[in-house]
């Protein structure tokens, strides 16, 4: 279970518990330890390293043999037996040191050696692990090393060129498409800037007619008096409809320039 998914309190067992319980079983095996070199002829503080060639040397075998597993490395089967073995010794001398303080059991020769032979034996067997030698890498297993790894690293980076070869083709395709919908626009444009354009041209030709042709009639015709327009406009006034300059050019038959002129002729007189 990773410690994410762990409530806080079972975090705290899983990181504190396991030393604490190690620390624990360490101590607690620390006085029969100490009993059985005692009882084996060792006196004073040397009585203390006992603990050391026991508990201690159990941990660090156990330590060792797990990591030469895992990296399967040579001297991890005597490593394993080693562990065991201290494991094993352990346990016996705590319980030969109660059964012998309880009074279940009394010392021997045999006790005594076999506990006076601890020392040496773990001093061997730690030796032995330490100059047991690495695994020895062969020149073809290197290069097969090697060649994997040049393997792995040539599929990863195709897989990136091909990656950022998709990608440039797609943004290549929408470059593309918006470059023509742009074409597109701006033909619509200018044909609607053509339309525009031509209906101008148009307006401003019916326009230069229609000008043109009021002029024509007018220098046709001579100048209405100004009396006529007086009476045209008193006419016009007395039925009520608007006097401009358009609806005066229109009653005198003449352009609407001139509408303007004889009316601006009347207003003045």
């Amino acid at each position: 279970m990773s410690s994410m998914h762990m409530p806080w309190y079972a975090r705290v067992v899983f990181t504190a518990g396991r030393p604490l319980v190690l620390v624990a079983a360490l101590v607690m095996s620390v006085p029969g330890e100490i009993r059985m070199a005692e009882l084996a002829g060792w006196h004073g503080w040397t009585t203390w390293l006992m603990p050391v060639c026991v508990s201690a040397y159990a941990a660090c075998a156990a330590v060792i043999s797990d990591i030469r597993r895992r990296a399967k490395a040579p001297g991890r089967v005597t490593a394993t037996i080693g562990a065991g073995a201290a494991l094993g010794l352990a346990l016996s001398a705590q319980v030969v040191a109660h059964l012998i303080d309880r009074g279940y059991m009394a010392t021997s020769a045999i006790l005594v050696a076999a506990v006076s032979a601890v020392p040496p034996l773990v001093v061997a067997h730690m030796l032995h692990m330490a100059a047991m030698p690495a695994a020895e890498v062969t020149v073809a297993e290197q290069m097969r090393e090697l060649e994997e790894t040049a393997t792995y690293l040539a599929g990863e980076l195709a897989e990136a060129l091909d990656l950022a070869g998709r990608q440039l083709v797609a943004k290549s395709h929408g470059i593309v498409n918006e470059y023509e919908e742009l074409s597109a626009a701006a033909d619509e444009l200018a044909d609607e800037l053509d339309e525009i354009t031509d209906e101008l041209t148009g307006d401003l030709a019916e326009a230069e007619k229609a000008e043109q042709k009021p002029r024509q009639k007018g220098a046709a015709r001579k100048a209405v008096p100004l009396a006529v327009v007086k009476n045209t406009v008193a006419a016009m006034q007395a039925k009520g409809e608007k006097v401009t300059g358009e609806t005066l050019a229109e009653r005198l038959g003449c352009s609407k320039r001139s509408g303007y002129r004889y009316l601006g002729e009347v207003r003045a007189a």
